[in-house]
């Protein structure tokens, strides 16, 4: 008999610092917003901020020949590096939803916390854009090696500075 009074009130005690040392806090509306602007507003400016300094770069160090197919390559890659992630999840909303591919693609960008570089992104830059640019210039440079090395690391070094500007302009809540 006296263990069970042990056993309970150790229970309720156990129950009332569970409460104390971990509070639970609920929204009864949690509904994602974007309190600044959308990353959706923001992507035009992360495609051209990135093409510069990609073009740049890739021409600048990498001694390309051909200046405006360079161009073309390099801006071709980063829509698709950019694009991608947007297609996927559309797909994926729309088999959620079922309301057709334009309401999931606004849906890919406003529904929920959804910045655009993350680090899955900058995977997938490097599987989708590095690729591209090598193997479409690598015929217009002295050294392929280092064309490799420029590519990668123009990427990495774009997909940080983006990421970090999107956290500074886009803030959401729930």
């Amino acid at each position: 008999m006296k263990s069970i009074r042990k056993s309970k009130l150790i229970g309720l005690l156990s129950f009332i610092s569970l409460c104390i040392i971990v509070p639970v806090s609920v929204f009864a509306n949690s509904s994602w917003h974007w309190v600044t602007i959308s990353p959706m507003k923001v992507l035009p400016f992360a495609i051209i901020l990135t093409l510069a300094i990609e073009y740049f770069g890739v021409i600048i160090y990498g001694r390309i020949e051909g200046k405006a197919r360079a161009f073309g390559i390099i801006a071709l890659a980063n829509i698709a590096s950019f694009v991608a992630p947007y297609i996927y999840s559309s797909f994926r909303l729309n088999m959620f939803y079922g309301s057709g591919l334009f309401y999931s693609w606004e849906r890919a960008f406003n529904n929920g916390p959804n910045y655009i570089i993350r680090f899955g992104y900058l995977l997938l830059t490097l599987c989708i854009e590095v690729p591209l640019v090598y193997y479409l210039l690598k015929k217009q440079v002295k050294s392929k090696r280092k064309l490799l090395i420029i590519t990668t690391s123009l990427n990495v070094i774009t997909t940080v500075i983006v990421a970090i500007l999107e956290r500074v302009f886009c803030q959401g809540q729930w």
